[in-house]
């Protein structure tokens, strides 16, 4: 698993990897040894499985091409979500009734297994339950959320619908035309919440190999013996995979890395901003994101830092006009912080699927993935471990809240981050039109 020195300075030039938590000790491999389960790739996913597998007495062995945090789940934006994106009539279009509701009860309480999950273990990652709100960018689109929240309220969850007054009251902006309040929702520290999860699984058992790149999956008698560009090797029963957004940095199994493409998300992070500054903005614990389709998100963190995030360069670029769009939101919506000095600038991979869902892969028998989060990682991946640890213990798959598939390829692969420069054309294109002239009624 080769990584570059791009992606290498995307996570050392991080708020998060300023300001989290001490890493955990994980030695590389050095020497070939036997599991019954091997785990590759140390993100929320891979490291919550590791740790609930090694509290059932397994074995477990994780392998991470870095150190546990170092791809998305320590890079992202922390936004603590409930849910997936998708309404229950359409889940039921993509993978019929009884999955999808099952899917949608699982996610529904996603936020709240994380934020339980974080307390349980005593995590010290900033986790602040401040809600999430999302951003109405037209009329047409306020709508859409009015609906959203009247069907997520009649399912008991504690959403609320926002008139435009009360979104810029809880933002600090009046671009909105309103919006919606997730109170399940808040933030945490990514890069502390993965280091907890690394010295959790550890003290549990698990054996944890950071600068330990996979090079090579090979099956044997015994299972699958799991190469390091080392030489040494892990030879296990069962083996999953948990690379993600960064499974394309992986030279093995064509078609698992090919179930997803990932996308650069690009952040900045001013300094810390004086309590006068802070009452105008979103309060600390409450995410923000919108309905555009090429949207922004940001929040404040614990030392009073203002964090924005959005697209950027399709190669991981991080030159100074690779955060262009991030600069432009941060002008059009909080104008008077285009002032505040910028601390940090960094990146990171969101790993996309067509249909905007998880999956839960298995290529061979014994060999078995779990990626494609779509941006509602932080909450989903996590808690995934108890329910990755069940599937690899035995429990069938029509019993898990994820379909399980073989994998199946994307047509034109590696044509889509090109094709997707077009895509995001269009798709501005479209949110400024649906927009239009009007302004936000006050």
């Amino acid at each position: 698993m080769r990584i570059s020195e791009t992606d290498k300075k995307g996570l050392s030039q991080s708020l998060w990897a300023a300001t989290a938590i001490a890493a955990p000790d994980c030695p590389p491999l050095t020497e070939d040894r036997r599991a019954d389960i091997a785990v590759v790739g140390g993100g929320f996913a891979g490291l919550s499985a590791a740790l609930h597998l090694a509290e059932r007495g397994v074995d477990v062995c994780l392998l991470e091409a870095q150190e546990p945090g170092f791809g998305a789940s320590g890079r992202n934006g922390g936004q603590v979500i409930a849910g997936i994106k998708h309404e229950l009539d359409e889940l039921t279009r993509l993978i019929g009734r009884d999955a999808a509701e099952k899917l949608i009860a699982f996610t529904d309480q996603a936020a709240d297994r994380a934020f339980a999950l974080i307390e349980k273990l005593g995590i010290d990652c900033d986790a602040a339950r401040g809600g999430w709100v999302q951003g109405a960018h037209s009329d047409g689109a306020l709508d859409g959320l009015r609906a959203k929240a009247e069907r997520l309220s009649a399912r008991g969850a504690d959403v609320a619908f926002l008139s435009a007054p009360e979104m810029a009251a809880l933002t600090g902006t009046d671009w909105y035309r309103g919006g919606y309040l997730d109170r399940r929702a808040g933030t945490v520290q990514p890069l502390s919440y993965a280091r907890g999860l690394a010295h959790a699984a550890i003290k549990a058992g698990a054996a944890l190999h950071g600068q330990s790149p996979v090079a090579a999956l090979r099956e044997t008698a015994g299972g699958w013996r799991v190469e390091t560009e080392s030489g040494a090797s892990v030879t296990a029963s069962k083996v999953l995979l948990c690379t993600n957004g960064y499974s394309d940095l992986t030279g093995y199994l064509p078609a698992i890395v090919k179930s997803v493409v990932p996308f650069y998300s690009y952040q900045i992070a001013t300094k810390p901003l004086s309590d006068n500054v802070l009452k105008s903005l979103p309060a600390h614990g409450l995410g923000v994101s919108e309905t555009r389709r090429i949207l922004s998100y940001y929040r404040i963190d614990r030392a009073g830092r203002f964090v924005l995030g959005a697209r950027g360069a399709l190669n991981g670029s991080l030159a100074d006009p690779a955060f262009d769009l991030s600069r432009e939101r941060l002008r059009q919506l909080f104008p008077h912080l285009t002032e505040e000095p910028l601390e940090y600038a960094w990146n990171g991979r969101v790993a996309i699927t067509p249909d905007h869902l998880p999956r839960f892969l298995e290529a061979a028998p014994g060999l078995h993935a779990a990626m494609g989060w779509n941006g509602r990682g932080v909450a989903l991946t996590g808690v995934m471990g108890p329910v990755l640890a069940d599937w690899l213990t035995g429990t069938p798959a029509k019993d898990l809240p994820v379909p399980v598939s073989a994998p199946r390829p994307i047509p034109f692969h590696g044509a889509m981050r090109p094709i997707s420069g077009l895509a995001v054309m269009w798709k501005n294109f479209q949110d400024r039109s649906e927009r239009g002239r009007a302004t936000p009624a006050r």
